[in-house]
C-alpha cells in the first residue's frame, strides 16, 4: 500500500520539511547534570534522524534559571544561557546531515506541576497562583486501567492491595477521607517518591508581574539564540498544565490581575511570549506553540476556549499549532491513550480558528491511521512519541514497502511510567532504546555523518607514535 501523503514536503515559515513525519516533543530524562544534552542525546535524535523522519522536536528546555521553576524532578534539558549552546550545537549539526530539521521546545517552567528543587527543598514552586496540583486517582484509574501494569512492578501487590475497582467506585466522602488518603500516600510512596509529587503537588506561590515580565523577556531571547545556533524552528511550551497553561486555565489561575480573569488576560503571558519571539527573531523564523486541546477537566480551559488562544496566538505571529490534551490531573487517558488518533479530534477547530495553519498531532501507531489523518482531519504533519521510542526507522519502513517490519509500540507504558524511576528511560520492545549511544552503527554506518568522520580518521592513520 502507497503512503504518499506521509511523505509529502510541507513548509512552515521559511523551513521546508522533506516529509510529514515527526518525533513529538518527549521528556525521555537522558540529561546530564544541570540539564546539560547528553551524548545520550544526540544518539538518541541522531538515531531517528536517520530512521526518516522529517523534523525531530526536543524535550522542553527550561530557560528559567531560577529555584522555583519548579522542573527538577524528571531531570529537564536547560537552554538558559551560552553554557549550553556548544552541547546544542553538536546535536544541531548530526541531525542536520540527515536531511532532517530540529525544532526545540521552549518552556519557562513546570510551576504548580513541578517537583521540589534538590539544593532548595525550602524554596516553593512559582505558579500563576497558589493552588496546589491534586490529581484524583478515581478519575486516573478509571481511565487507565490497562496502563498500570508496569506501575505495580516496582512493588508487588501494592496496586492489588488497593482494589483498583473500589477505588474507582467510592464516593467523594470516602475517598478525600483522612485516613484513606494517608494510605494513598504511603502506598505510593514506597513505590517511588517521584510518583508522589505527580500525585500531591506543594502549594506554590504566586508569581509576581516583574518575574512574569522576566520569563517573556527570557523566552524571546533563547528563541533568539536557538535560531543563532541553528535550530529550525522553536516550539513554545504550552501545553497540558505546565506554567504557560496554567495561566491559560480558570482552574489553575485565580489571579485579579492583568494576567488573570478574563480568557483575554489569562492568554497575555503566551501572546507576550509570541510577540516578543517575533521582535527578535523577525516575521519568516518558524515559531509555534503546543496547545492542549482540551484541559478535560471540570473548571478547566475547553477546546473552544483554546481555539480563541489559538486564533490569539496566529494573530501574534506563530506559524502552526501543534496538538495536546489534558494536564497531570487528567493523566490517566489524557497524555498517552492506549489507542492512536486520539489527539485528532482537536485538529479542525484549530485549523479553523487559525485559519489554516498547519496542524502538528501526536499519537500515531500505523501509516493507514496516519495517512487518514493527513487526508481526512485536518492534520499536516503526524508526530510519532511512543511509537518513535519503539522504531526509530518506522519512516523508512513505511517508505520502502517494509510495513511488516515496524516495531510497534504495545501501550504497556513502561516509558511513561519510568518519569521517577532512577535509570534512563528504556522501552520494553526495543531493548536498544536508551542505549543508542552504545550502537553507533545505527545512527553513523553508511551516512554522511559517519563518511566525513571515516575520512578524517584515514587522514591520521599511519602517524607514528612519539
Amino acid at each position: 500500500m502507497s503512503y504518499d501523503a506521509l511523505f509529502e514536503p510541507i513548509t512552515i515559515g521559511n523551513m521546508e520539511l522533506k516529509n510529514r513525519l515527526a518525533v513529538a516533543p518527549m521528556n525521555v530524562g537522558y540529561s546530564a547534570p544541570d540539564g546539560y544534552p547528553s551524548d545520550h542525546y544526540l544518539a538518541h535524535y541522531a538515531t531517528r534522524a536517520r530512521g526518516g523522519f522529517g523534523l525531530i522536536t526536543t524535550t522542553a528546555a527550561m530557560v528559567n534559571p531560577y529555584d522555583w521553576a519548579g522542573s527538577e524532578g524528571m531531570n529537564p534539558l536547560k537552554f538558559t544561557d551560552y553554557r549550553y549552546y556548544r552541547f546544542w550545537s553538536e546535536i544541531i549539526k548530526a541531525i542536520h546531515y540527515y536531511d532532517c530539521k530540529m525544532a526545540i521546545q521552549l518552556s519557562p517552567g513546570w510551576g504548580r506541576q513541578g517537583h521540589p528543587n534538590v539544593g532548595r527543598p525550602d524554596v516553593p514552586a512559582a505558579a500563576p497562583s497558589c493552588v496546589p496540583l491534586c490529581m484524583d486517582l478515581r478519575d486516573y484509574f478509571k481511565k487507565s486501567k490497562g496502563n498500570i501494569t508496569q506501575l505495580s512492578k516496582r512493588v508487588p501487590g501494592a496496586l492489588e492491595a488497593m482494589d483498583i475497582d473500589g477505588l474507582i467506585n467510592m464516593t467523594d466522602e470516602e475517598y478525600f477521607s483522612e485516613d484513606f488518603q494517608q494510605f494513598l500516600q504511603d502506598t505510593l510512596s514506597k513505590m517511588n517518591p517521584e510518583t508522589y509529587h505527580f500525585i500531591w503537588g506543594d502549594v506554590p506561590r504566586e508569581l509576581t508581574i516583574p518575574e512574569i515580565k522576566d520569563l517573556e523577556d527570557r523566552m524571546a531571547v533563547q528563541a533568539k539564540d536557538a535560531f543563532n545556533l541553528e535550530f529550525d524552528a522553536v516550539e513554545i511550551h504550552s501545553p497540558h498544565g505546565y506554567l504557560i497553561h496554567q495561566f491559560l486555565s480558570p482552574k489553575m489561575n485565580k489571579r485579579h490581575d492583568e494576567y488573570g480573569g478574563s480568557l483575554e488576560n489569562r492568554a497575555r503571558f503566551l501572546i507576550n511570549i509570541i510577540k516578543k519571539i517575533r521582535e527578535k527573531v523577525g516575521p519568516d523564523k518558524p515559531v509555534w506553540c503546543r496547545l492542549s486541546g482540551d484541559e478535560l477537566q471540570p473548571g478547566g480551559i475547553s477546546h473552544d476556549e483554546q481555539c480563541q488562544v489559538a486564533a490569539m496566538a496566529k494573530d501574534a505571529g506563530v506559524n502552526a499549532i501543534n496538538v495536546s490534551q489534558g494536564s497531570y490531573e487528567a493523566m490517566g487517558s489524557a497524555f498517552a491513550p492506549d489507542g492512536e488518533g486520539d489527539f485528532t479530534r482537536w485538529a479542525a477547530g484549530f485549523k479553523k480558528a487559525t485559519n489554516g495553519l498547519p496542524i502538528l498531532v501526536p499519537n500515531f501507531l500505523t501509516p493507514a491511521c496516519a495517512e487518514k489523518a493527513i487526508k481526512e482531519q485536518s492534520v499536516d504533519i503526524i508526530q510519532l512519541g511512543r511509537q518513535s521510542l519503539a522504531d526509530p526507522f518506522w519512516p523508512v519502513k513505511v517508505k520502502t514497502g517494509r510495513e511488516k517490519e515496524i516495531i510497534k509500540c504495545i501501550r504497556c507504558q513502561q516509558c511513561f511510567s519510568e518519569f521517577g524511576a532512577s535509570h534512563f528511560l528504556e522501552c520494553a520492545v526495543n531493548p536498544v532504546t536508551g542505549r543508542e549511544k552504545y550502537f553507533p552503527e545505527l545512527w553513523l554506518a553508511g551516512t554522511k555523518f559517519g563518511d566525513r568522520l571515516k575520512k578524517a580518521l584515514k587522514k591520521m592513520e599511519g602517524f607514528p607514535q612519539i
